[in-house]
């Protein structure tokens, strides 16, 4: 009974030690966070030196922090600790020594000029977008691409080099694992874009290819944004560059999207997207928000919340036909009589038209798979020196005809439309790919547990969905990896098959035309 005793009390201390070093560092990195959210807004382009070597200081203090004797005291202790604790909190604890072991693993001095190189090429980026020439953000790719290759070598890796690097955002995936799945998604996509391409009839898109002022736009998609379950009080909505979801905890979480024009879909399901991200956040226990598990260890979940919500949701039949007055109610006005015999079913069509397309945000559910691809292909030759970054346009342009039949004319709609590389995220990309096999599995687990889910869904009743979701993936998903979360939820392997139904399915919804399955 004694050591029972002993047990007992050094595991409450040790406990009460790791929460006050965890809300520490979680409170540090929320600061680095909101200074890299202020930069994609509202910071003025003057300041990008100075910020430059803001962040790179808090990198060296958050290195620091987790290099500290009550670390690794800490660490120790956690290896000790473990086997006593109950299983949620020995997940909490794993995930703490993951963390340990990637700031360990670095030197501070990488960690800085990492943090540094990436806030340049982020203004590189926005401005060799803008101008639509890559020359301009070059350089700065290949100093990163110079640091991140240090960085594997730090982290370290058993099969290949690129498994450092999606270990950052899924923790466990290897390539040798990752390679056969999107091999296999990429023979099945263009085996439908083939069927599709071979239609003598394509969908209209006229509702979404209309001048709509850019407050109209926001607007919609703020009011669809609450009635799906976004809590504004506990989050906001501005426009960047990219579209992205920044959570600073539970009751701070901030999305971003960007307007087209001449496209409706763009604002829209740019923000369903990161809806989909912030409903996720501010659903993560308050319990959790402080430690190591208080944002989310897997990027495959976080993005199948965000492909679940602009995608499997979003482009319902059911969703459109909810949508749909919405839209005329508030775009109507500004098109008359174009708009004339529209129906949710037309609107329905429009958002699920499958055709190559050079922006991967915007592309359909069956091209969008070829950008993630061709993405993947071009990370592990520039990372492995197959590939030298000023052969990388005309690299990305070869590709897009390969995969999509598609030649960008401008680097703007080509090797330059994404922020992730500016940001020196290599390996996330497969996470969206992934993310969407989750989210399929997701679906079909949902709609065999809540019967009638689509007539809910038809009629603006949202709730039961979320309230599925928070039960199901926010309160533990911050804890699992993708594999782990669709063997829990739907007791099944995560594989392309429930994608191939699901976007099988709803094509011969969209062209009324029998298509045959794998």
């Amino acid at each position: 009974m004694a050591e029972l005793r002993v047990g007992r009390r050094a595991v409450r201390n040790f406990w009460r030690q790791l929460e006050e070093f965890s809300t520490q560092f979680r409170h540090l990195r929320a600061l680095v966070a909101l200074a890299g959210w202020d930069q994609e807004t509202y910071m003025p382009p003057g300041a990008a030196q100075r910020r430059a070597a803001q962040l790179a200081t808090a990198q060296k203090l958050l290195h620091r922090h987790m290099n500290s004797t009550v670390a690794r005291r800490l660490a120790i202790r956690a290896h000790q600790i473990l086997p006593l604790l109950p299983e949620r909190k020995q997940r909490i604890v794993s995930c703490f020594l993951r963390e340990y072991r990637r700031y360990t693993a670095l030197s501070e001095q990488l960690l800085e000029e990492l943090s540094y190189a990436q806030t340049l090429a982020l203004e590189s980026w926005k401005l060799a977008r803008r101008e639509s020439d890559f020359s301009l953000f070059a350089p700065y790719l290949q100093r990163l691409l110079e640091l991140k290759r240090r960085q594997i070598e730090f982290l370290g890796y058993n099969e290949h080099p690129y498994d450092a690097l999606l270990e950052l955002y899924e923790p466990g995936l290897r390539l040798s694992r990752l390679q056969p799945i999107l091999q296999e998604l990429t023979v099945a996509v263009r085996q439908l874009l083939q069927w599709v391409q071979s239609r003598s009839v394509q969908p209209s898109d006229r509702l979404l290819h209309q001048a709509i002022p850019a407050d109209e736009q926001l607007n919609l998609a703020q009011i669809v944004c609450r009635q799906i379950g976004f809590d504004g009080e506990r989050g906001r909505i501005d426009l960047s560059a990219h579209p992205f979801c920044t959570a600073l905890g539970p009751s701070d979480v901030r999305i971003t999207t960007r307007i087209h024009g001449g496209d409706a879909g763009v604002c829209f399901y740019s923000v369903l997207h990161e809806l989909g991200h912030a409903l996720y956040e501010q659903g993560i226990p308050e319990e959790l928000a402080d430690s190591f598990a208080g944002e989310a260890v897997s990027m495959v979940i976080h993005e199948s919340q965000s492909l679940l919500w602009e995608d499997i949701i979003g482009r319902s039949l059911a969703f459109c036909q909810w949508l749909f007055p919405l839209w005329q109610e508030r775009f109507g006005r500004y098109v008359g009589e174009q708009w004339e015999g529209a129906t949710a079913e037309e609107l329905f069509g429009a958002v699920n038209r499958v055709q190559p397309s050079l922006i991967r945000t915007e592309a359909d559910e069956v091209t969008y798979h070829l950008h993630i691809q061709l993405r993947l292909e071009l990370e592990l030759a520039l990372l492995a020196g197959e590939l030298r970054v000023w052969e990388l346009p005309d690299a990305w342009n070869d590709g897009m005809e390969r995969l999509l039949g598609i030649r960008p004319r401008e680097d703007r709609s080509g090797c330059l439309q994404d922020i992730h590389w500016a940001l020196g995220d290599f390996g996330y990309f497969p996470t969206y790919s992934l993310g969407k096999l989750v989210a399929a599995i997701l679906w079909k687990q949902m709609q065999r547990e809540l019967p009638g889910l689509e007539e809910r869904i038809r009629a603006g009743e949202f709730q039961p969905v979320l309230q599925w979701l928070r039960r199901s993936v926010y309160e533990s998903a911050p804890l699992e990896n993708g594999e782990e979360l669709v063997q829990r939820v739907a007791g099944t392997e995560l594989t392309v098959d429930a994608f191939v139904e699901y976007i099988t399915d709803k094509l011969r919804q969209v062209y009324g035309e029998p298509l045959q399955s794998r």
